[in-house]
């Protein structure tokens, strides 16, 4: 509810930020390094990160103080909401309270990105669509309605494809395909996962014609939607679709190779336009949303989309190196929840905020390493050690009390 607020605080701060800021020094526990190793080495891929913030601004680029102070800012409160979150979200009580809040937070408030009607349904309703069917499927999931749970989540994929939000639509239809699949009790091997990964991309790609012919034919999504397709040399190519509803994503790559060693700095203008141009010739047309004398009256920041790639624009391959571990860590806690904690009331959770945080980390911005990752990934971390330690116990291990010597389980494929 507190991040609808922001102070003026080296940059934007909000005001749940300055709540962790002042909860960090009660929260954080040495041991909790010791005794959760994920959580360890999450934070000091984060700390990594920090330094190699460091010596591209200070040493390398020779940033403003201004951009510097902002780009470090963003990194030091993604590794305090990581420090107060692991501890606050520890109960399934508090998680759900959580995801409530964060309804209510969405309904009050309006954010500043929201100045269109496609962007409010996608914005606005969304997250609150989101959050409600996280909480649905919780109340369904632990009474054993399986079918409505999926039913439910399906409903809401579909009104977010009519409505040009396809990547939560494809997002929540691809967690209720998760969900539906590990209910059957597979048990999954490697020439499974490849028979199921055959059948899913023909299903995926027989769905995605029929989403493109209701587009083109019926209106589906709106002029945006349609637009975007009929622009598309084969509309019927997903891969085209995602690179010219993710330009940005595919420009970083442009700025990646200019400044590979070190990157561009935090929070570095694209005084030229140079990248922003490359994310035009990805939209394919002139005067839309990247229209270039609009981009010309205002700052431009170099555009990633991409939580990885972001990183290694702003610091260089050792930041993205940093971030891609914080990914790893944090993936692999959550496909070993996605595979074997359906004894969890918060299983249907898990298995969205798992494809959310993976989208993430790919295809959305930098400042999500800060805003929602720290959220989800405690999340996360908190489900994976609550099953580990119930895994523990049901298998009466005799190293209990000393987990920092713990064999950790992940998900591994016969």
């Amino acid at each position: 509810m507190l991040s609808a607020f922001n102070v003026s605080l080296v940059g934007q701060l909000k005001a749940n930020e300055i709540l962790a800021l002042l909860l960090a020094p009660f929260t954080f526990k040495v041991n909790d390094l010791k005794d959760y190793p994920f959580y360890r080495k999450i934070i000091y891929a984060l700390i990594a990160l920090l330094l190699f913030q460091f010596i591209t601004d200070v040493f390398v680029i020779h940033n403003t103080a201004q951009n510097f102070l902002r780009g470090w800012a963003g990194t030091i409160m993604s590794i305090l909401s990581f420090v107060v979150l692991f501890k606050l979200l520890d109960t399934e009580a508090a998680v759900l309270t959580f995801i409530l809040w964060t309804m209510i937070r969405n309904i009050v408030a309006t954010d500043d990105i929201v100045d269109s009607e496609m962007s409010y349904f996608k914005f606005k309703i969304v997250p609150i669509i989101a959050s409600a069917l996280q909480l649905l499927a919780v109340y369904l999931y632990r009474r054993g309605k399986m079918s409505l749970m999926l039913g439910a989540m399906v409903v809401g994929s579909l009104l977010c494809f009519a409505n040009d939000a396809r990547s939560s639509g494809m997002l929540f239809f691809l967690s209720a395909g998760i969900i539906w699949i590990l209910s059957r009790n597979f048990r999954i091997t490697r020439q499974k996962l490849f028979v199921f990964a055959l059948l899913g991309a023909i299903v995926f790609e027989g769905c995605y014609v029929f989403y493109v012919n209701s587009v083109l034919r019926d209106g589906l999504g709106g002029g945006h939607s349609s637009s975007q397709l009929q622009r598309l040399d084969n509309p019927y190519n997903p891969f085209e679709l995602l690179m010219t509803g993710r330009g940005e994503t595919f420009a970083a790559f442009a700025a990646i190779g200019d400044k590979p060693l070190f990157g561009h700095g935090s929070w570095t203008k694209d005084k030229d336009l140079k990248y922003y141009k490359i994310v035009l010739s990805y939209q394919g047309d002139e005067g839309g949303e990247f229209d270039l004398q609009k981009a010309d009256a205002v700052d431009r920041y170099i555009p990633s989309h991409s939580v990885l790639l972001g990183a290694w624009i702003s610091c260089g391959i050792g930041g993205f190196i940093a971030v891609f571990l914080v990914c790893w860590y944090l993936m692999k806690m959550a496909f070993t929840l996605v595979v074997k904690a359906q004894a969890s009331p918060l299983y249907p959770v898990y298995v969205m905020l798992t494809v959310s945080l993976l989208w993430a980390f790919l295809f959305s911005p930098f400042q999500h390493l800060r805003f929602s990752i720290p959220a989800t990934g405690c999340i996360l971390m908190n489900g994976y050690y609550d099953w580990l330690y119930g895994f523990e116990d049901d298998e009466d291990e005799e190293n209990e009390d000393e987990p920092e010597n713990e064999k950790e389980p992940y998900l591994t494929l016969n």
